[in-house]
């Protein structure tokens, strides 16, 4: 991301979850439905872990997690509701989701939360998740769809008046459409309503056969005004 988005995080760190829940109001049903998606796991990667809204409920399904993001101001805050939280099971790094520092099929489970919209290559983190997850893997990918509603469209242009940037609109199949040129089957779909909606995509990585490439669906175009 710009280094204006690095400010961005920065200034806003300590709002981020207030702004988050009053945002969306159904996000602790929406991290619920995300630690069930993947309980069971042995090491789940989250991208993007913020603050930890998500990390403290996927913590408790599964064996291990690698919580990373690339702000440290995020990063301390999440750091210190690892501790009050006591999950003893979660690593935190600081991790750039478009160049992930683990070795391929590392993770059987990987999580990346509301992230996507805000990336100008949103396919490029997805390629990099598929990496580090192997064949058969799993992802959750819950997105704050922007150009879902009306009123979210609304919401999302409101928001960037305050140097919040949202690359990408997402609405309808949009995001399902990504996931799976990239890769992916998706295997559960899932919209939490809220001023702004999220869209849960819940998929497994293909496998990818030696000798010939796997043939993806046509890339999916923007819709309406997604992007900006």
């Amino acid at each position: 991301m710009a280094e204006t988005d690095s400010r961005y995080w920065k200034r806003h760190a300590r709002r981020y979850d207030r702004a988050t829940l009053f945002l969306n109001r159904r996000f602790g049903a929406m991290a619920d439905r995300v630690a069930e998606s993947i309980r069971g796991s042995q090491r789940v990667l989250e991208i993007a872990a913020g603050t930890g809204l998500v990390t403290a409920r996927i913590a408790h399904a599964v064996d291990s997690l690698v919580a990373t993001d690339r702000s440290p101001e995020m990063l301390a805050i999440l750091r210190a509701r690892k501790t009050a939280e006591g999950l003893t099971n979660v690593e935190v790094e600081e991790g750039d989701a478009l160049a992930l520092g683990f070795p391929d099929g590392s993770f059987d489970g990987v999580v990346i939360a509301n992230l996507l919209h805000l990336l100008s290559d949103p396919g490029q983190a997805l390629d990099e998740a598929r990496r580090v997850l192997g064949s058969g893997g799993l992802l959750a990918a819950p997105t704050f769809c922007h150009g879902e509603t009306p009123v979210s469209q609304i919401v999302s242009r409101l928001l960037g008046l305050t140097g919040f940037r949202v690359v990408t609109r997402f609405a309808g199949g949009a995001l399902r459409q990504l996931l799976s040129h990239h890769g992916f089957t998706v295997q559960e779909e899932a919209l939490f309503p809220g001023l702004l909606p999220i869209r849960l995509i819940v998929a497994r990585a293909r496998a990818v056969r030696a000798g010939r490439e796997e043939k993806l669906p046509q890339k999916p175009q923007p819709v309406g005004d997604d992007q900006e």
